[in-house]
């Protein structure tokens, strides 16, 4: 399952990385679509090219549970994970199994921010090779992994995170 994520998150990395007129909207709906696309076939469609039978990728075919703006984000989420200030385009799937927004801060930055705010909340960081992405774990809570990847677009940095939510 991991390594599914991993391969998808380097597949919308590259698309941004060759697409420099995407905008950061788009990147972070594109990695949130391409987790939850029904299948592979749509979600290599969605991470690489620009959504199902759309021209621009954020006119794609909306998924189910989408929801945008940052009162879409679960109650829980800057409890357990970190504060969401700053943030624009805020895109939420489902029950807040993935968030994406971008910010003008560059990625880097943006990053380490989160990295701090988890560490300080008792996450255990296990990077993942690809720069701006690492893996959390934690005991207990609603949220119990978080996989967060911070991509510079432009100016500003495009941000997903994937959590995995308790079932209790």
């Amino acid at each position: 399952m991991l390594a599914a994520l991993l391969s998808i998150a380097v597949a919308v990395v590259l698309a941004v990385a060759i697409d420099e007129g995407l905008g950061v909207a788009s990147a972070a709906t594109k990695m949130g679509r391409a987790l939850w696309a029904e299948d592979a076939g749509d979600q290599a469609k969605f991470a690489l090219g620009g959504g199902l039978d759309s021209g621009d990728g954020d006119a794609a075919v909306p998924l189910a549970g989408e929801q945008t703006g940052i009162e879409a984000v679960p109650s829980w989420f800057e409890e357990e994970l970190f504060a969401l200030g700053g943030a624009k385009s805020v895109r939420v799937s489902g029950e807040g199994g993935v968030v994406g927004f971008s910010c003008a801060h560059s990625a880097e930055s943006e990053f380490s921010r989160i990295e701090d705010e988890l560490a300080r909340k008792g996450w255990v960081e296990s990077e993942t090779g690809i720069e701006g992405c690492s893996v959390f774990v934690k005991e207990g809570g609603v949220c119990l992994w978080a996989m967060v990847s911070c991509v510079p677009v432009g100016e500003g940095a495009s941000v997903v995170v994937q959590c995995a939510i308790s079932e209790e």
